[in-house]
């Protein structure tokens, strides 16, 4: 058996490490029989390096660091211990946003102009979107051709152009980004294997940073690059570390040993990219300005270019960086999952775990028990459209057919809800299997190799659509040459090697495939070929997308058999119909449902022998849950105005609006004490007791209002009578934008799955308001909480259980002032 390596034996205790360096001494030293203790300059080095070990043992384990981090106050110690624990923060993201250019023709003679690289629009609240790349405008042949050309690096490509008789009109892509460019100067005293550290200040929010040095006596600068820890460098590397500060960043470069050390009295550029991060999701129709475009005539003149521009439709995208207590969250979650799914706080915190991924934050994992189809841990989430919440909802439903497609209608409660996925119900395994096949997919492909073909035809969009059995794949082409009908397109799937050849029909290459099933499965990578016979290759293009994913790996549904002929399949992913009607649903097949399949890979984050199974929690519709809270009180028979005129002891009923023996008991459970005599005895519940009625098959609720049955709407409705100060002197308007923005702010970070808000707190955050005197919260009835116990469900209540989201918005909130 080979002997333990020396790494493999060491002790946290500071005397047990003693010892053993001591033992290792006496070997080392062949002095096994001297007494080290009689030595003063050996026992000092004994002491100093048992020391040592044991505090830089104890710095490193999880423990230790995820106590500071917890008690950590100052941003600096929150930043610092959290890259301690190996977490890097998220950064802002930028908005994007399309801008639509109309420029009237008014130019007297051919022309090019160019629109820069960093130039920039103006929404209303002064928020600035930049382009990212230089465009080039050309108007020729007494303005009847005109081309824009867009070079981003070392790309270039054409945009298409609408040309009309008096004007012609473009859309160019921004980024909701400013610039902000800092330079510093290396010390002349900088030492040999010394650390350099900069500060860079800046306010905002970062979504990026450029770092570039330049050694003094040089024209040039040289680009360093971003490195997650300086020990991760050798002595040549030209790297840094960013790490976020109390007043901004703070840059950290090597010492020549560890890192390369920037020469005495270089010179550091910081270019850092600001953004709004939400902020900068701004309404269609907001941008309306910009700066100036300029134009040099042929004699020199330069001129003012009249142009127009608006954003069609909302910036999206635009996400603020992580707060300190999200970091602070993020950073401990980070370490004690180690990017596994688990223990239920993993399961919760799957958003943080799996990279990239559109599912919400505090998912809800629930086991399902084995007496269903399978072992598995049922994953409960939120789905985001950009920052909005998707109205989505589990149902079960029973169905006559084992398959049902994509976008087949649904109703509960009158309201009308869309299929996510093809789905079909095996009757042998009591399953329903889901199978992803794309709906419709828009992108703009990315230019490849151009094969430096100065023939002017260009792909600028690819449109794919299924309908039935059938895709159509369509590649759309600008061209401003005579002979476009003889070019060609090959698709070539690059996974498998398949070459298919396009059809032209002027306007665009097509290619249809009566029977999608011969595409296959998975993430796939696509390369559009253009050509002439005379010309050669033109140029190669590329887009990659799924079109038809199994999702047996993360999604399955349990069926029951109802009769011979129907089947009632539990956990069905929907939408609500009102909503996927409403919004661009292009955008939502690539931005969700795209990046929501390339994401889901529990496979690599989970157990061995857990299946996930991923589904929607309910956040539309109505909220039923509280329907199985444990009730209180003895069951009662029915809810009834009039004793009735016979029954057994001790039977027991709800009175509502009594007359005759119940005259004046509203609300009390009335008990009958004597069978011949009808003589009732009566119970006066306390507030938020619950009782299950027979006649009515549900669990009802006392509340202020008296007995409910506890089912709400998801968002929940908020509704107040407020009485106005006799000092306030603002108007109603505002002060009911007060109240909406004061209860906002109070429950946001308290809205989830399974949360509960009660009628106390928001009477309390109401009449804290400036302007409020007093009020009367009229909905909800009842305070929203939840009280049962999974493990106490029946089967069938398993089956059906999903958990919903609780939350309110300000369209959910009615306040009537007095």
């Amino acid at each position: 058996m080979p002997e333990e390596s020396t790494s493999s034996k060491i002790y946290k205790s500071r005397d047990q490490i003693r010892d053993q360096i001591i033992t290792l001494l006496k070997q080392y030293m062949e002095l096994e029989n001297v007494d080290l203790t009689k030595s003063s300059f050996l026992s000092f080095l004994v002491e100093v390096l048992s020391s040592n070990t044991s505090n830089l043992l104890f710095y490193q384990i999880s423990a230790y660091r995820e106590f500071f981090l917890t008690k950590a106050q100052l941003p600096s110690s929150i930043y610092n211990l959290a890259a301690f624990l190996g977490y890097s923060p998220q950064e802002a993201t930028p908005a994007e946003v399309n801008i639509l250019f109309t420029i009237p023709k008014s130019f007297d003679e051919d022309t090019i102009f160019t629109i820069s690289e960093g130039w920039t629009v103006t929404a209303e609240g002064n928020v600035d979107f930049t382009t990212y790349y230089t465009t080039t405008v050309s108007v020729l042949d007494n303005q009847s051709t005109i081309t824009v050309v867009i070079r981003e690096g070392n790309r270039t490509y054409n945009l298409p152009v609408t040309i009309e008789s008096d004007q012609f009109l473009f859309v160019l892509p921004f980024r909701q980004i400013s610039s902000s460019v800092q330079e510093f100067q290396i010390s002349e005293d900088l030492q040999q294997y010394q650390f350099v550290s900069i500060e860079v200040p800046f306010s905002g929010q970062i979504s990026s940073q450029t770092v570039e040095v330049r050694p003094e006596g040089e024209t040039a600068f040289q680009l360093y690059s971003e490195v997650s820890s300086l020990f991760l460098m050798d002595e040549n590397t030209k790297g840094y570390v960013a790490r976020r500060s109390d007043s901004g960043m703070t840059l950290q470069f090597g010492n020549g040993l560890i890192g390369y050390q920037p020469e005495a009295g270089s010179t550091v550029r910081v270019t850092l990219q600001l953004t709004n991060g939400a902020d900068g999701n701004v309404i269609s129709g907001s941008i309306n300005s910009g700066e100036r475009i300029y134009n040099v005539n042929s004699s020199g003149i330069t001129e003012n270019v009249q142009y127009e521009v608006i954003n069609t439709s909302s910036a999206v995208g635009g996400e603020d960086e992580e707060s300190l207590e999200v970091i602070r969250q993020n950073a401990i979650t980070n370490l004690t999952a180690l990017e596994r799914l688990v223990t239920e706080n993993d399961f919760v915190n799957a958003n943080i775990i799996i990279n990239d991924s559109p599912i919400g934050q505090n998912s809800l994992p629930i086991l399902k028990r084995s007496d269903l189809k399978i072992n598995e841990i049922s994953l409960f989430s939120l789905i985001l459209f950009g920052t909005e919440l998707v109205p989505t909802r589990n149902l079960h439903y029973s169905f006559d057919e084992t398959f049902i497609p994509r976008k087949t209608t649904l109703t509960e409660d009158s309201i009308e809800y869309y299929t996510v996925f093809d789905m079909e119900i095996d009757t042998l395994n009591s399953s329903a299997d889901y199978t992803y096949i794309m709906y419709e997919v828009e992108n703009t492909p990315t230019l490849v190799t151009s094969y430096g073909s100065d023939y002017d035809l260009y792909a600028d969009l690819l449109t794919v659509t299924r309908s039935g059995s059938q895709a159509t794949y369509t590649l759309r082409y600008k061209t401003s040459e005579v002979d476009y009908l003889a070019a060609t397109c090959q698709l070539q799937i690059s996974e498998t090697g398949a070459t298919y050849n396009m059809t032209n029909d002027g306007t665009a290459f097509t290619i249809v495939f009566a029977d999608n099933t011969v595409i296959p499965k998975g993430n796939l990578t696509y390369f559009f070929t253009i050509a002439h016979p005379l010309e050669g290759n033109i140029g190669q293009y590329s887009s990659q997308f799924i079109f038809r994913l199994s999702l047996s790996d993360f999604e399955t549904s349990n069926v029951v058999t109802s009769d011979s002929t129907s089947f009632i399949v539990y956990d069905i992913p929907v939408i609500r119909k009102s909503y996927y009607d409403s919004i661009n649903q292009r955008d939502f097949e690539t931005q969700v449902l795209q990046t929501m399949l390339t994401t889901m890979t529990f496979k690599d984050y989970r157990m061995l022998t857990d299946f996930v199974n991923f589904k929607f929690a309910n956040t539309t519709g109505s909220l039923t849950n509280m329907l199985l809270n444990e009730v209180d009180l003895s069951a009662v028979e029915d809810i009834l105005s009039e004793p009735p005129l016979s029954g057994n002891v001790g039977v027991r009923y709800i009175v509502s609006n009594g007359i005759g023996a119940w005259l004046g008991h509203d609300n009390e459970i009335a008990i009958l004490n004597d069978a011949t005599a009808l003589t009732w005895v009566f119970y006066v519940p306390n507030k938020e007791q619950t009782v299950y009625v027979n006649n009515k098959g549900y669990n009802y609720l006392y509340s202020e209002s008296g007995w409910i049955l506890p089912s709400y709407d998801i968002p929940l409705n908020i509704e107040l009578d407020v009485w106005v100060s006799s000092s306030y002197s603002g108007s109603l308007s505002a002060l009911t934008q007060s109240i909406k923005d004061a209860l906002i702010d109070s429950f946001e970070s308290r809205f989830g799955i399974n949360s509960e808000i009660y009628r106390s707190e928001i009477i309390d955050v109401v009449q804290e308001v400036d302007g409020v005197d007093h009020c009367i919260l009229v909905k909800p009835e009842s305070s929203i909480f939840f009280n049962f116990d999974i493990d106490d469900f029946t089967q069938q209540q398993l089956l059906e259980y999903a958990p919903e989201y609780v939350y309110f918005d300000e369209d959910s909130i009615t306040i009537r002032t007095f």
